[in-house]
C-alpha cells in the first residue's frame, strides 16, 4: 500500500547522495587511517534466512499463490502473520547490512535528517508524477473512476483487524518487509547481470505489479504511482551507497500517513 530521475551515476550531486563522504572527509594521505569494516559475506544462519525469507514471501506476494494453501475466509489474517514472520526472518538475513546501515546514520545524524527530507520531498514529486500519469492514461482509455483492487483489500482488512494491529503491521513491518525484498535483495540480484539502472527500474516496476489483482488495463494503469513510488525508494536506496533505512523509512511514512488517522478517529 504504498505509493526516474535522471542518471544514477554517482559523479553528478544529488540530495539522495547526501551520506556518500566528500573528499574533505577523508583522512591526510600523510597519515592514513584505516576505517574499521564490516564483512557484507553472508554466513551461513544470514543465507538460510534469506532463502527462507525471498521464497516465502515470492509465494504469498508477488506470485499470490498463497490462495491454493490458505482458505479464502483466514487470507488476511494469514497475510498479516505472514509480514510479522517475516520481518523476523528478513532481520536475521540482512542483520549485517542493517547494522551497517545503523551505524552509517549514527555517524552522520544532521546529513541523515537532511537525506531524508530530501528524499521525502522527492519522493511526493515522483509519486505525483506517477498519479497525474495514472490519471490521463485512465482518462484516454475511458477508465477513469476505475478503483485499484488492492485499495478495495486494504480498505476490507482495516475494517476486520483493530486498530493497533494494521498501524503497525501495514504501517510499519509491512513497509520494511516489502523494502527488503525489493530495494535489498533484488536490486542486489539483478546488478549480477544488469546495469544499476536497469535493477532500479525493473525492482520498482515489478513493485507496483505487486499492487495488481489482476491484468486488466484499469489495473495496470491504476498501479503506475505505486511503480514511481518504488522507483524513487529505488533511487533513495541506491544513491545513499544501498542504505535500506533510508527508503524503508520513506516507506513507513508513506503508509503510517493512510493509517495513523484510524487511531484518532
Amino acid at each position: 500500500m504504498s505509493t526516474s530521475r535522471t542518471s544514477l551515476s554517482q559523479q553528478t550531486p544529488t540530495a539522495f547522495g547526501a551520506l556518500n563522504p566528500s573528499p574533505s572527509d577523508s583522512a591526510p594521505s600523510s597519515a592514513p587511517v584505516s576505517a574499521p569494516t564490516v564483512s557484507t559475506h553472508p554466513d551461513r544462519l544470514s543465507t538460510v534466512a534469506l532463502v527462507i525469507f525471498t521464497s516465502v514471501y515470492a509465494f504469498f506476494f508477488p506470485l499470490h499463490l498463497g490462495h491454493f494453501l490458505v482458505p479464502g475466509d483466514a487470507g488476511p489474517a494469514t497475510g498479516l502473520a505472514l509480514y510479522i514472520a517475516l520481518f523476523a526472518v528478513g532481520g536475521v538475513a540482512f542483520r549485517h547490512p542493517l547494522a551497517q546501515a545503523a551505524r552509517q546514520v549514527a555517524a552522520c545524524k544532521r546529513r541523515a535528517v537532511l537525506t531524508l527530507i530530501v528524499g521525502g520531498l522527492a519522493t511526493l514529486v515522483i509519486e505525483l508524477v506517477g498519479g497525474l500519469a495514472s490519471s490521463a492514461l485512465l482518462n484516454l482509455a475511458g477508465l477513469s473512476g476505475a478503483i485499484l483492487q488492492n485499495d478495495a483489500s486494504v480498505a476490507e482488512v482495516i475494517q476486520m483487524f483493530p486498530p493497533i494491529i494494521i498501524v503497525v503491521v501495514l504501517g510499519i513491518v509491512g513497509p520494511i518487509v516489502e523494502e527488503m525484498f525489493f530495494r535489498q535483495f533484488l536490486i542486489g540480484l539483478i546488478e549480477r547481470f544488469a546495469p544499476t539502472w536497469v535493477a532500479v527500474v525493473v525492482s520498482s516496476v515489478l513493485f507496483g505489479a505487486l499492487h495488481m489483482h489482476s491484468f486488466a488495463l484499469s489495473e495496470v494503469l491504476s498501479v503506475i504511482p505505486h511503480a514511481f513510488f518504488g522507483l524513487s525508494c529505488g533511487l533513495l536506496y541506491v544513491k545513499t551507497d544501498r542504505n535500506l533505512l533510508y527508503p524503508a523509512s520513506i516507506h513507513c511514512l508513506n503508509n503510517l500517513s493512510a493509517f495513523l488517522p484510524l487511531l484518532l478517529s
